[in-house]
């Protein structure tokens, strides 16, 4: 499995998790999506019992026609049916786009001093849809790049919400402090939101990739490079950290521009999916039903630097 690989090269899962976080209440994903899950994993499912399953749920099927029928996935011709999606789509997207309305559901307000819900899907969606474009400008997994992207920050709401007597201090001492919040969170707990991140998508039973995709993207293009394989999700979700959060007030991009750099992201290309993603945000936000601020101008930023 590439988790066991990984891990006995990164930190990945330093530590015991198990004892970790065995008080740590993983939030449930709707019984649906965990049912499709199960049912997608299955190399004999087909397109009619995938459309039957997420018919159970009218709010997730609405959905799900919904983005279908968006610039997310820039479709020719308007898709009518589940089983006319499931079947253009592939089983492969179905599931990101599930898996996406699931979490999206179970991740709750915490309601913590400092910390924006708004924003924080603002930002986490705009990082998604930019490696989502530059795997589609470099021919690369689109699936599991968004989705993994999306998802690379969804321990810190939860932590928040399910685990604050533990994660208080390292969420308070980050906000104090003008350092990255996984260095604060490894001075103080000894592990970050990202191996967090980790535990969570293991939870939730998805793929290998996205776990460990989730869990480095944190890590610097060294660490990622010193891997003794390649998976270029982990690369493009690690690009996509270093997207500056549309809460700060100076929004800077050189170290965005660094990390492609050392990895020979044509410049060509990163500024064509960064474009790409700026334009299609605000639909794509509305599909998923998110409430989001105005993204950052991410071409413009790229060209004042």
């Amino acid at each position: 499995m590439i988790f066991k690989k990984i891990s006995r090269y990164m930190a990945l899962s330093s530590g015991d998790f198990a004892k970790i976080f065995k008080d740590f209440r993983v939030p449930s994903l709707p019984q649906v999506i965990t049912r499709l899950l199960s049912l997608l994993h299955n190399p004999e499912a087909s397109m009619e019992e995938v459309a039957a399953l997420i018919e159970l749920d009218p709010g997730l099927a609405s959905q799900i026609l919904k983005v279908v029928n968006s610039a997310f996935v820039g479709l020719p011709q308007p898709i009518k049916s589940l089983k006319q999606a499931a079947s253009v789509l592939g089983l492969k997207k179905i599931e990101s786009l599930a898996v996406s309305f699931g979490v999206l559901q179970v991740v709750k307000d915490p309601g913590a001093e400092g910390f924006d819900l708004s924003a924080f899907w603002t930002d986490s969606l705009l990082r998604a849809l930019f490696a989502r474009e530059l795997a589609r400008e470099m021919t690369l997994d689109q699936e599991e790049t968004f989705l993994s992207a999306l998802l690379q920050d969804v321990a810190l709401p939860v932590l928040l919400t399910e685990w604050f007597d533990v994660y208080q201090r390292a969420y308070e001492g980050w906000r104090k402090r003008n350092e990255p919040l996984s260095r604060c969170e490894r001075e103080i707990l000894s592990w970050d939101h990202a191996q967090a991140g980790a535990w969570l998508a293991r939870s939730w039973t998805l793929s290998d990739t996205i776990v460990c995709a989730i869990g480095l993207h944190v890590a610097t293009p060294e660490e990622i490079e010193q891997l003794p394989f390649k998976v270029p999700v982990f690369s493009l979700v690690a690009l996509s950290a270093q997207v500056p959060s549309v809460l700060e007030a100076q929004p800077r991009i050189e170290g965005l521009l660094r990390f492609a750099a050392s990895f020979d992201f044509p410049r060509a290309s990163i500024e064509e999916a960064a474009r790409r993603a700026r334009d299609i945000f605000l639909e794509t936000a509305s599909s998923f039903g998110l409430k989001v601020k105005a993204p950052l101008d991410l071409p413009q930023l790229m060209a004042e630097a």
